[in-house]
Formats: structure tokens, C-alpha cells, sequence
């Protein structure tokens, strides 16, 4: 009886073993956007993949500066998806976004103040530095409408233009 049993636990452990498995690939990333942060913008973004050459990404941007003299303070959430040519997070892709920002930008002379929303496409490549860190580099364009208040911010609210 424990000889059969000792059997028959060998052979399922075969089976099972023999069984094709998925590779443990990267299925989740956090970003950053190094450009963005150079200019004082915080950012942060997620990223999951769907398939083995699909992933989804969603990212929000935020600029705090608001000065007397200079005005850069705006919000954006940016919503994408992106083709993987050979598997996601790794070599070449292609993408396109959806995009959302919120402004109030503008110096002493000339003041925008509104919101802008549109679309996008890019091209980019990643690099895996290791399993669980790699860099990418991506460059893209998009068409965006804008609807905004511009004003002279040297002249009062209460007072005509």
C-alpha cells in the first residue's frame, strides 16, 4: 500500500513538473518621468501588462509653482496603452495616450489659464537593467484643443481690460 502510494506520488510529481509554465515576467511597473521632474513637475505612473505584447498605463502629473512672477502650476492624468514588439517592458513599442491637463501657466506680461485634453502617439525602447529595474526612452506627438483665459495679470480683476 505505501509502495503504490510512493508510486503514484512520483508520477503526479513528473506530470506536474513536465507541465508547460509562464515565465515570470514583469507584469507591473511603478515610472517616473525624469524630463517632468527637472521642471519641478511631480509625477508618478503605474503600468500592468495585459498580455504578453499589450500593457495599459495610467500616470498623473503635478506643478506646484506659483509665483508673483512666474506661473507653471497645472495638473495632468494621462492614460495610455502600448504595443510591446517582442515582450512587454522589454525592446521596442509603440503607444498611444489620451491626455487631460488642467493650467494656470504664465509670467508678468501674460497670463493662460484653462484646460487642454487630447491624444497622442509615440515610439520608444526599454531596457531591463536587471529583474526588477529597467529604463526606457520614449518620444512621441499628439494633437491637444485648448480652452483658456488669457489676461494681463498687471491689470486688477475689478478692472476693465
Amino acid at each position: 500500500m505505501n509502495k503504490q502510494r510512493v508510486i503514484l506520488f512520483v508520477l503526479l510529481s513528473a506530470a506536474l513538473w513536465g507541465l508547460p509554465r509562464r515565465a515570470s515576467a514583469q507584469i507591473f511597473a511603478v515610472r517616473a518621468n525624469a524630463l517632468a521632474a527637472c521642471s519641478g513637475t511631480l509625477n508618478v505612473g503605474v503600468e500592468t501588462a495585459l498580455t504578453d505584447n499589450w500593457s495599459l498605463e495610467l500616470s498623473g502629473y503635478w506643478n506646484p509653482v506659483n509665483t508673483a512672477s512666474l506661473s507653471m502650476n497645472f495638473h495632468a492624468v494621462q492614460l495610455g496603452s502600448r504595443y510591446w514588439f517582442y515582450e512587454s517592458f522589454v525592446g521596442h513599442f509603440i503607444g498611444q495616450h489620451l491626455t487631460y491637463a488642467g493650467y494656470d501657466l504664465g509670467s508678468r506680461t501674460k497670463r493662460y489659464k484653462g484646460n487642454a485634453y487630447g491624444l497622442g502617439v509615440s515610439y520608444g525602447y526599454a531596457w531591463m537593467l536587471s529583474k526588477r529595474w529597467n529604463i526606457a526612452v520614449e518620444a512621441g506627438v499628439g494633437l491637444y484643443r485648448t480652452k483658456d483665459t488669457r489676461r494681463d495679470p498687471t491689470v486688477s480683476d475689478w478692472e476693465d481690460e
